[in-house]
């Protein structure tokens, strides 16, 4: 079972790794140099969203069990293919922009087509040890990251620019607060948390841990929408499609240990791997809920082979940071807004 501390690591992570990847650019795109006022904004948002679900949960059960109790097969099958294609969604793009990622700034020699494979493999194998084994592995690594991450903050502060964060609202109040309401994508992973409310301690860890998870993902986020806006001046921060590494770029701590970016891109890997290994699980999982299946090892390569194809679709990184852009502005709809119509049925139905 997880526990709270599992729990809210699992949170913190999903909600900070889509950080690593091209997430600032997608605010920026949407918000201008004010990016960081709508990450701090919809964190808030999320925040209360989950507030309205934590009232109304009262039983250790995920919408697709619900969705059983409440309308029978049909029901749980609808819900489950809804959920399994929103999941999917969300791991498509890492599947594609990932590796392609890391043959830009680690191995330019190396196929792309290679790096995927090896990349896929490490999810697929990592998935076949269950939830609750990944779920340790981030009690242990997390931590870790977190403290390279705020070194990492911290060796950045010399290179802030304050003049970069004018005008302070960016391209408008509307932009921000309007147009800034699809960056509550961010937190489309409230949606996995649900999922795994069966392999939680209890309802109590659940509703505490994704409290804390949001809270602490989105300080997270923020930070390091605050940090790419005051070092790199609108609109030259709407170029790069992976703005974390384009901050690494800017420490140097000495002549003898010039790049902080190799110990930063470790710690990067690894929280993206853990991410897409606990997806492929949860993955698996809902499938399993779904058709009532009686094990998950042998469902894996079936979604590997399904999520590789979508992924495939897009020609290039660029069209799928494109078609990854268009999914978020839409994805937090039902990515929220499902654990809540669950739980409200959930309450008057058990009641």
């Amino acid at each position: 079972m997880l526990n709270k501390k599992q729990l809210t690591l699992i949170t913190a992570n999903a909600i900070t790794v889509k950080m690593l990847m091209t997430y600032p650019r997608a605010f920026v795109l949407i918000s201008g140099n004010a990016a960081w006022i709508t990450s701090l904004y919809c964190t808030v948002a999320a925040v209360l969203v989950f507030a309205l679900i934590r009232y109304f949960y009262g039983i250790n059960k995920n919408v697709i069990e619900i969705a059983n109790d409440c309308g029978g097969t049909w029901l749980r099958i609808a819900t489950g293919s809804v959920v399994f294609v929103l999941m999917a969604l969300n791991l498509i793009s890492l599947i594609r922009i990932f590796p392609e990622i890391i043959k830009l700034v680690l191995l330019q020699k190396t196929y792309v087509e290679l790096i995927g494979l090896m990349f896929l493999a490490v999810l697929v194998l990592g998935a076949r040890y269950g939830i609750e084994s990944i779920g340790r592995v981030h009690a242990i690594f997390i931590p870790i990251a977190g403290v390279i991450f705020l070194i990492f903050i911290l060796l950045l502060i010399p290179e802030f620019n304050t003049e970069a964060a004018s005008p302070v609202l960016g391209k408008g109040v509307f932009s921000v607060f309007g147009e800034g309401i699809s960056g509550l994508s961010l937190f489309s992973d409230l949606l996995l948390l649900n999922l795994l409310l069966p392999h939680s301690e209890n309802l109590d860890a659940y509703k505490k841990s994704g409290t804390k998870g949001i809270m602490i993902g989105g300080i997270c986020a923020t930070i390091i929408m605050g940090a790419y806006c005051l070092s790199y001046v609108y609109p030259v921060s709407e170029i790069f499609y992976v703005p974390v590494y384009q901050l690494e770029l800017l420490i140097h701590l000495s002549s003898f240990f010039s790049r902080f970016e190799a110990i930063f891109q470790f710690i990067w890997t690894i929280s993206i791997m853990l991410y897409g290994t606990l997806y492929f699980a949860v993955l698996a999982d809902v499938w399993k809920l779904t058709f009532r299946l009686s094990d998950t090892a042998p469902l894996l390569c079936p979604i590997a082979v399904l999520v590789v194809g979508a992924a495939m679709l897009s020609k290039s990184m660029s069209d799928m940071v494109d078609v990854e852009f268009s999914v978020m502005k839409w994805i937090y709809i039902p990515a929220l807004f499902i654990p809540l119509i669950f739980g409200i049925a959930s309450k008057y139905k058990y009641k």
